[in-house]
């Protein structure tokens, strides 16, 4: 968590009598549809009783009651929260996911991107709700198709979010991500989501990933105002800005996203991603900031069972829940079942290689034979070798699975 951020309510609620930006004013003057505050609570609600998620709720709902009716999403990621990955994170304590990123103008235009990222006959499994499909792009035509195909498809989802977070270059030459919402100054993105908003709101909620503007916490307030203005029926927020990536990635902001929450979260609900690495951290970020879930990403990646009580102070910091391999051999199992590419959003072996690199990370670490036959296996079959051979080396050198953290 950074140090506080500039208190930016005064300077958008007040009223100097300026109207610099006539397009924000026509916004801002009617909302698009009335947003129902508490469509979130009642998807979590209407899934409570999976069978996956009593025993968690038993146990931790009464240790941690801030966690009641809370949102412990996986995030989306390309090529990452595919179908088998969100699968598994189910089993331990997730109730919400995303899926990776959809372009929409390619989801439109390529048959065979199509087929890879969803079924139309088949849908996504019943045991994969509550979803909500990520899409890309500012065409709003090819927006409205893939919502409009995914909608009509077996099962449906829960609700559609446009990525405004990407910060890569490519979102740069592809009009999407956490460059879209400076185009124009941001009447661009505000368009889309009305425009989303006006096409298919009453049937399905139209949320929105956004990261803090590199103007700042201000101006980024002023143009999330808009968004929900327009329509948005929630807001995520990633607290950090486009250029912190990488080795620059830094702190995450939950000064910003409280702030985000006491001038929205009346409206909508808001959600926080960045920052967390145990339930620990989930359970501050929940209590500093007033948001009504919590968004994990690389911790998650890594570890799939981050949402139960383990490697926390109430276990002393040991890791108390599944093993690394134990969830690398759940993650393949599964991915037998629901092969990431027909219609899982993953883009086969290339897909179920990266997740067996991120969850045995350690593992792998000094042991770059294997690692590197990991990254050029060719089945499942081929990866379960290479399991048998870590397994081995950490039996001879004594591997004790409660010294186990992330990396």
């Amino acid at each position: 968590m950074t140090a506080a951020s500039q208190d930016s309510n005064q300077a958008l609620t007040k009223n100097d009598g300026n109207n610099d930006n006539e397009k924000d004013n026509d916004v801002n003057m009617e909302s698009v549809t009335e947003v129902d505050r508490q469509w979130l609570l009642k998807l979590l609600k209407k899934h409570s009783s999976d069978p996956r998620l009593v025993p968690y709720y038993a146990e931790l709902h009464e240790k941690y009651p801030i966690l009641k009716d809370k949102a412990l999403v996986v995030a989306p990621m390309v090529d990452q929260s595919d179908l088998p990955f969100r699968l598994l994170c189910r089993k331990y304590g997730t109730n919400l996911c995303f899926t990776p990123m959809v372009h929409a103008k390619m989801f439109h235009q390529k048959e065979a991107y199509k087929k890879q990222f969803w079924s139309y006959v088949n849908g996504t499994p019943p045991g994969d709700r509550p979803l909500i499909v990520q899409l890309c792009g500012s065409d709003t035509t090819s927006l409205i198709y893939t919502i409009r195909y995914i909608l009509s498809s077996k099962g449906s989802v829960d609700g559609f979010d446009l990525n405004c977070g990407c910060p890569q270059t490519i979102a740069k030459r592809g009009n999407y991500g956490a460059y879209l919402l400076e185009k124009e100054d941001g009447n661009v993105v505000v368009d889309v989501v009305k425009k989303l908003v006006e096409e298919v709101g009453q049937e399905i909620p139209i949320s929105v990933k956004v990261r803090i503007l590199p103007s700042g916490v201000e101006d980024s307030l002023k143009l999330y105002k808009r968004l929900v203005d327009a329509g948005a029926s929630m807001l995520t927020i990633h607290g950090r800005n486009r250029m912190q990536k990488g080795l620059k990635t830094g702190k995450t902001d939950w000064d910003a996203i409280k702030q985000v929450v006491e001038l929205f979260g009346d409206k909508i609900p808001i959600m926080a991603n960045g920052g967390i690495s145990n339930l620990d951290d989930v359970r501050e970020c929940l209590e500093y900031t007033g948001v009504d879930g919590v968004m994990s990403s690389e911790a998650i990646l890594e570890y799939p069972a981050l949402f139960t009580d383990t490697n926390t102070e109430a276990v002393g910091g040991k890791r108390t829940g599944p093993r690394r391999m134990q969830l690398a051999k759940e993650y393949l199992d599964t991915a037998d079942k629901h092969p990431p590419q027909l219609g899982g959003q993953g883009n086969g072996i290339k897909c179920v290689r990266a997740h067996i690199h991120k969850i045995l990370h350690e593992d792998l670490t000094g042991r770059n034979d294997l690692r590197q036959n990991i990254a050029l296996a060719q089945d499942h079959d081929e990866l379960r070798t290479y399991f048998n051979d870590i397994e081995e080396l950490n039996k001879v050198e004594e591997h004790s699975v409660e010294s186990e953290g992330l990396a």
